[in-house]
């Protein structure tokens, strides 16, 4: 049977010459399915190429960002390294403190409790990149763990040496007033009966009037008469501890008044069993008496002379 064949005409515009070529319908087809072939192939060597260059484009960036996020875990890690050094010494601090006022040591065991522990994941899959970012977020947490512990042992140092504080301004640490030391703490002669006896307290001279200063914080409870000593004034600090001032000439608080260290209680003066005009400071602790020397912090109100009554 006689292959059939396809008749082309090929017109121009214009007046150009009229061509016309017949064409075999397997010579047509043959070349149809050449020129499908050669677009497939086409194609698929076209998207290959495409997706090379895709996924080269895609690598690039990736890689820039791997870079740029290597570089912030870099910096990340700097800062890291020195908020340790800084917590280091905080810590320090912290012992210091501790050490100085007394108060009980951390122990390093708890100080670090909760801190660490194993992996909990194959990191055997991770980048080098995905594992420091890993390990950094890690110290990242630990910091804050110590932190947070750090702040509250402050926290508590902070409320013990309030009450520390609160402690030391109710402990007698200054001289009552100025003059001279005519009688110190002890056994000794009697200045008028000449038997040697306890004398309670320290004996300091000066004019009449001169200023008599409470030597810590506390609560005035006794103002008034008290046999040898005159004129006298007491007040309790709490914690066992009471000072009394004898002798004086004039009260400048009254009985259940509150008074802080420095504060101006009472004037010097000459009355009861007293030979001239001075002050007898006496400190007791439980109902004891003990040397008001013993709590003196600053003696430069005092000037050493000889005993005289």
């Amino acid at each position: 049977m006689r292959n059939k064949s396809f008749t082309f005409l090929v017109i121009p515009s214009g007046d150009g010459k009229t061509y016309r070529f017949n064409v075999d319908s397997f010579v047509l087809l043959a070349f149809s399915v050449f020129c499908m072939v050669f677009v497939g192939a086409s194609l698929f060597f076209s998207y290959d190429y495409f997706a090379e260059q895709f996924d080269r484009s895609k690598l690039a960036s990736l890689e820039n960002e791997n870079d740029k996020l290597s570089g912030k875990l870099t910096e990340m890690q700097s800062t890291i390294d020195e908020l340790q050094v800084s917590y280091s010494q905080l810590v320090e601090n912290e012992k210091v403190i501790r050490a100085i006022f007394d108060l009980p040591e951390i122990d390093d065991q708890e100080r670090m409790l909760g801190i660490g522990g194993p992996v909990l994941f194959d990191m055997s899959d991770l980048s080098q990149t995905e594992e420091r970012a890993y390990h950094t977020e890690m110290e990242v947490d630990e910091l804050v763990r110590l932190s947070s512990f750090e702040t509250k042992q402050f926290k508590s140092i902070y409320e013990k040496l309030k009450n520390k504080k609160d402690e030391l301004d109710h402990i007698p640490s200054i001289m009552p007033c100025e003059g001279y030391l005519t009688r110190g703490y002890g056994i000794m002669p009697h200045p008028i009966t000449g038997f040697k006896c306890l004398h309670a307290g320290i004996d300091l001279a000066n004019r009449t009037g001169t200023p008599i200063y409470a030597t810590a914080a506390g609560t005035v409870t006794f103002v008034g008469t008290k046999g040898r000593m005159g004129k006298t004034l007491v007040v309790d600090h709490g914690n066992g501890i009471k000072t009394m001032f004898g002798h004086l000439h004039k009260y400048t608080v009254k009985r259940g008044q509150k008074v802080e260290r420095g504060d101006k209680i009472a004037e010097m003066g000459n009355t009861g069993y007293s030979t001239g005009t001075h002050l007898h400071y006496a400190i007791t602790h439980n109902g004891k008496s003990v040397n008001p020397y013993k709590y003196v912090l600053q003696e430069e109100m005092v000037t050493d002379h000889a005993m005289v009554y």
